[in-house]
């Protein structure tokens, strides 16, 4: 060999080395999310940390659990701009403080999921993604002294992929459980929207010990199946085995069934494992420029679809010990004694290319406050009155159907606003916003008049109402509702059944001075003016003189903003509850979908914010109570996560902040109204599914304190309580592990360090050589060097092309660079398998 040929191969072999380490600085980045030492003290806590991303952009391309099911009952991974604590763990309240986005969900001992070929979750960078929280559920308190690190790694790649991912999550967020029951289903449905279709390639199941399966079908012409799982195997991403794809506009339908024989309670859906869950995962690609307008989709709003399932959604998957064996045991290991993850139950469907479309932003969420401990408490004891399970309330018989509203008068008298029969659904309006059961009014008596004892001394509005939601009573005993079917607020003088005033067009929803549409509240102040929150499709304050003339309006949508921040003041997304603090000159209203509070002066003028993490996505409702310098009470809804849990709050009204959450045993579950009776020292909350008003009697300030009760329940009375002081989050900085500047700077010097030493033996070399034929010269003599083509990093960047099957298990394919002439933004036609 001559030396030429040497140095030919020497440098071929530093390039390599060179493309090597080049090759696995991009490829193997790999980041452990770790819960940070966390000590577990109680049942079902919700924990979360939190970790920053790189600054470059990067895709994720692996998950591997770092968990098992005897500690961790389940593990979510959020993304987001700014996570709601910077403490080392805290109590998942909010988990971050703008829009956040599910990147991952483990439990049962699921092994490690691959994503497919030029796929990955696109994260950091130029993303709103810049951190991603963990968030672990456990079930159990750790032994004394433990301290817990469960996580997740992930597998990173700054290669620029050509599809990204998403989950898209099908959840039921109601349904009752009966005990000793088989084959109860909790069914979801909607319409399907986003700017371009979406790929299925895995999906996953979620549900607690009664779960026995749970389906998921596209629907267009026929029903599809996406996949079907059985929650109690390990609850993996397994492959979709058909080859489908969602088109927007078209319907997606999902069904858990449920076994509850040996339990002799009824369970509802909740956060804690002795109640359910009904989740449908589905893990897609799409087009880089595809944006979904929704990533999930709650209730089941068009039953109509679900009524047609055929019965294989609800037929019990074959039985397999192992998985069985696996997803209980604290190992995973499926009897392998290596540990070996188990291949998936189906295999996956080659995958398709999708079409560039323009992006559809997702509004942001707002920021979130400090709170403060405080020691004032609130107790509940036992129930009475009855419902359609329960014993009959003194004074009449009563069943009362979901709970739109509930308010108090000046005597101490509680008024329920329900819907008897009636529940509001997908086919309740049609997209006009035009209800459509006008020739149904509802039978029953929708406002029913209790004593403070829980005595029922009045009922009224039977075939009166369509959809009851808001209600208020005043200083003159006149009654106000809404109702967001007709689209109308009425007031009813003292003792009367007609009502004397009426707002709005029956059955006309619209935006103009004598027009409303879905009006959510309304309150009156002491001088007979009012206000109207006329909330689900115009987000808008309206202001009335004591003879129901239009004085002024204020507010506008926030569903259209766009960015990390939380919208603007005086925007809403569903003002859904107001309350009045004539005191103060405050009129407060619940922005529900932003998951604050907003606070004006009564001429519409903003003055306060107030927000917590505690109170998670969602605020329904609030009510003022003037004792103690002046507090809020509030309730928050249900979330997509579990977390924060359904609960109530005491707030401060001068500052904003928290003083107190609280909640009753076995928990709130779909509270939509409150109201506080200052003169009783009382609170309300109306539910919607299971139909209850509960009262809460707040304790005096000598701490002999009082006690409460379910005051009407459409369900069976739950047992006794008392609340403790909840555990609330301070903000403080703390370190994060993170892919840190130092550890992105190292590479770049060793990569620098390995082209430059080659280059210098190069050149030696060459001056060897030169001297060795030519004998000696002038080395410093001119010469016309060959033009040569650059080393280019580009080159080894590029994406491969096509996909590989849904893969669990580590891969041993070497990567493969393309030909440097290749254009990463070539359009590829990816085909699938007939």
């Amino acid at each position: 060999m001559t030396l030429v040929h040497k140095v030919t191969l020497t440098c071929v072999v530093w390039i390599a080395c060179v493309c090597s380490v080049v090759r696995s600085q991009t490829l193997t980045q790999t980041l452990d999310l770790l819960m940070k030492n966390a000590s577990v003290t109680m049942n079902d806590e919700y924990l979360c940390s939190s970790y920053k991303l790189s600054t470059n952009d990067q895709y994720i391309v692996q998950y591997e659990a770092l968990a098992n099911a005897g500690t961790a009952h389940h593990i979510l991974l959020f993304g987001c701009d700014e996570p709601a604590s910077t403490k080392d763990y805290w109590h998942c309240g909010r988990l971050c403080k703008s829009q956040e986005q599910i990147l991952f969900a483990w439990a049962k001992n699921a092994p490690r999921l691959k994503l497919p070929k030029d796929v990955g979750f696109h994260v950091g960078g130029k993303t709103s993604i810049k951190y991603i929280v963990i968030q672990v559920h456990y079930v159990n308190p750790l032994p004394a002294g433990s301290l817990d690190t469960s996580g997740i790694r992930l597998s990173m790649t700054s290669l620029r992929q050509r599809y990204e991912a998403g989950i898209y999550l099908l959840l039921a967020y109601s349904v009752r459980i009966p005990g000793n029951s088989v084959n109860v289903f909790a069914d979801i449905s909607c319409q399907f929207k986003a700017s371009g279709p979406i790929y299925p390639f895995g999906f996953r199941t979620h549900a607690h010990s009664l779960g026995t399966v749970i389906s998921g079908y596209q629907v267009n012409s026929t029903y599809n199946l996406i996949g079907k799982g059985n929650p109690q195997w390990p609850q993996a991403f397994y492959p979709v085995e058909n080859n489908v794809v969602i088109q927007k506009d078209d319907y997606l339908v999902g069904r858990c069934t449920y076994n509850s024989t040996g339990r002799d309670r009824t369970t509802y859906i909740g956060a804690s494992h002795n109640d359910e869950m009904c989740n449908f995962y589905i893990m897609y690609y799409a087009d880089r420029n595809t944006r979904l307008q929704y990533h999930s989709c709650a209730g089941n709003n068009m039953p109509s679809l679900t009524q047609k399932l055929p019965a294989f959604s609800y037929q019990q998957l074959p039985p397999n010990p192992l998985l069985e064996m696996a997803a209980h045991g604290p190992s995973g290991h499926m009897g392998d004694p290596e540990g070996h993850s188990p291949k998936p139950l189906v295999t996956a469907a080659p995958v398709t290319q999708a079409p560039t479309l323009a992006p559809t932003p997702a509004p942001p969420k707002p920021t979130t406050s400090k709170p403060e401990s405080v020691t004032h408490l609130m107790d509940f004891e036992s129930d009475f009155g009855g419902g359609s399970n329960g014993s009959p309330t003194p004074g009449s018989e009563v069943v009362i159907g979901q709970v739109g509203g509930v308010a108090t008068d000046k005597l101490g008298n509680v008024y329920v606003f329900h819907r008897g029969e009636r529940v509001w659904n997908g086919l309740s309006f049609n997209y006009q916003n035009v209800f459509q059961q006008q020739n149904s009014p509802i039978q029953a008596n929708c406002i029913v008049v209790y004593n403070s004892a829980g005595q029922v001394i009045r009922q009224f509005g039977k075939d009166m109402f369509f959809l009851p939601h808001g209600i208020s009573v005043d200083d003159k005993l006149n009654v106000w509702v809404t109702d967001v079917g007709l689209h109308q607020v009425m007031r009813f003088p003292a003792n009367s059944d007609q009502a004397d005033l009426v707002l709005g067009k029956r059955f006309q929803p619209g935006k103009g001075d004598n027009l409303l549409c879905k009006p959510t509240d309304v309150v009156v102040l002491s001088t007979g003016e009012f206000f109207i929150s006329d909330g689900y499709c115009n987000s808008r304050i309206l202001k009335y003189d004591n003879t129901g003339k239009l004085i002024k309006q204020f507010g506008s949508s926030s569903t259209a903003q766009t960015g990390p921040s939380q919208p603007p003041p005086s925007t809403f997304n569903v003002p859904h509850s107001m309350t009045l603090a004539e005191d103060k000159n405050l009129l407060c209203v619940a922005d529900r979908e932003n998951g604050r509070i907003q606070c004006f002066d009564l001429e519409g003028r903003f003055q306060r914010m107030i927000d917590s993490p505690e109170f998670g996505d969602r605020i329904f409702a609030i009510s003022y109570c003037p004792l103690h310098r002046g507090l809020l009470f509030a309730v928050n809804g249900p979330t997509l996560s579990g977390s924060p849990p359904v609960q109530g709050f005491i707030i401060d009204i001068n500052d904003g902040q928290l003083i107190e959450t609280w909640n009753a045993k076995p928990g709130l579950k779909n509270p939509h109204d409150i109201e506080v009776d200052p003169v009783n020292l009382r609170v309300y909350v109306g539910e919607l599914d299971p139909t209850k008003v509960w009262r809460f009697d707040m304790k005096a300030d000598d701490g002999s304190g009082g006690h409460g009760n379910i005051i009407h329940s459409g369900t069976t009375p739950s047992s006794s309580w008392t609340t403790v002081n909840a555990t609330l989050l301070e903000t403080q900085e703390t370190d994060k592990k993170s892919l840190t500047q130092e550890e992105e700077i190292m590479p770049a010097i060793i990569i620098g360090a390995l082209l430059v030493i080659p280059i210098i033996i190069i050149i030696v070399i060459v001056v060897v050589i030169r001297v060795y034929k030519k004998g000696q010269h002038d080395c410093c003599g001119r010469h016309r060097s060959r033009s040569r083509k650059k080393f280019n990093l580009g080159n080894f960047l590029t994406p491969h092309r096509g996909f590989d099957r849904l893969n669990q298990e580590e891969s041993d394919t070497e990567f493969d660079p393309l030909n440097e002439d290749s254009d990463e933004e070539e359009e590829y036609s990816i085909t699938r398998k007939a």
